[in-house]
């Protein structure tokens, strides 16, 4: 018997897949990446290069914390050069 659910599943299904992957490439590259480039600078240069231990290609060395720590860091601090440089809070 022809049922409409299941031929629009397998395209659902497939789009869903795809959004996902999306989702955690945006997350592995903007999150973690760039959040930890900018908090790991940030860090060395306040701690005087004590902080964090890891070097800055060694992320997935780093604790759950401090990669958290350092991560938002470097996001609080792109944010506010967004702001500083035009006096408004960035949009999403």
């Amino acid at each position: 018997m022809f049922d409409f659910l299941d031929m629009i599943s397998l395209p659902r299904t497939l789009l869903l897949g795809v959004l996902r992957a999306l989702w955690w490439l945006g997350w592995e590259f903007c999150v973690q990446t760039v959040g930890w480039s900018v908090g790991w600078f940030a860090c060395r240069a306040v701690t005087f290069g004590r902080f964090p231990s890891e070097q800055r290609n060694q992320l997935e060395n780093a604790g759950l914390f401090v990669a958290f720590v350092v991560e938002v860091l470097g996001l609080a601090l792109i944010a506010l050069g967004i702001y500083l440089l035009s006096q408004s809070w960035p949009h999403l």
